[in-house]
């Protein structure tokens, strides 16, 4: 179950928890969670469950999804936006939160950030479109293929308040999506390193990484000794052991493990 091998990776040893299980993508996610609570509720003396231990993970993705009815938050965009300052868990989360949603649209946008360089560049070199992998390149892909992404465009109200949430996003264009790819790529090219960080982490809020990091791909010269799709769920461990070693207000993971420390 690689999703729930990176995120269990993510998990900080001294914490000892929790315990992940895949439900399929969001919407069936937020089904099961739902479900789990409802079944508890009919027979609460002959359950094993402790409602304040059941959390749910689920991507950010571009349309906003209705929550289960009585939640705090209506939908997953309100999560985002109550959860997050800058693309990091704000200091003091609301403990209300029992769905989280990812800091981004998919998980594999961890894999991708500028911080994340130094987990690609040991051991075999990972290739993209022909070449060693250069994540600037791979920004700037998914910065052009905004403005050809239906739901972006369709939901591009939402795209821009999301933007807007950034501090590196309120300087960007945000007519229409090929205005936003283009203003990405111009303040990109002459950003220094940490507002380089920033502009990635607004970017990826609404580009979709998970198609671009589906092409990475291991050296060519070692043939065909190891499946791609194996190499990449190497490179996921290898990340999520990274983020484990991280403090609660330098990646968006490890805020989110450090909440779940009360409820343990």
């Amino acid at each position: 179950m690689p999703d729930a091998n990176f995120y269990k990776a993510c998990v900080p040893r001294s914490l000892r928890l929790p315990a992940f299980y895949n439900c399929g993508g969001r919407s069936d996610v937020l089904s099961v969670y739902r479900a789990v609570l409802e079944r508890h509720h009919k027979d609460p003396a002959n359950s094993y469950l402790a409602p304040e231990k059941l959390h749910a993970l689920v991507d950010l993705d571009i349309q906003a999804a209705p929550l289960p009815e009585g939640y705090p938050w209506p939908t997953t965009e309100q999560v985002h936006a109550a959860l997050y300052d800058d693309g990091v868990v704000k200091a003091m989360p609301d403990d209300r939160h029992r769905i989280w949603v990812t800091a981004f649209v998919h998980k594999e946008a961890f894999f991708i950030l500028p911080s994340m360089s130094p987990c690609l560049s040991e051991g075999m070199l990972p290739f993209w479109n022909g070449m060693p992998l250069d994540l600037r390149a791979i920004h700037t892909a998914l910065a052009k293929g905004l403005a050809h992404d239906g739901d972006v465009c369709r939901h591009f109200d939402t795209v821009k308040r999301r933007v807007a949430r950034f501090s590196a996003g309120l300087r960007l264009a945000c007519t229409d999506a090929a205005c936003l790819g283009e203003s990405w790529i111009d303040d990109a090219t002459s950003a220094n390193d940490d507002g380089y960080e920033s502009l990635v982490k607004a970017l990826l809020a609404v580009a979709k990484a998970k198609g671009r990091w589906n092409e990475v791909v291991p050296d060519p010269s070692y043939g065909s000794t190891m499946l791609a799709e194996n190499f990449r769920d190497q490179l996921a461990l290898k990340i999520g052991r990274f983020v484990a070693t991280l403090e609660p207000n330098a990646h968006p993971l490890a805020g989110f493990f450090a909440s779940l420390v009360p409820h343990r």
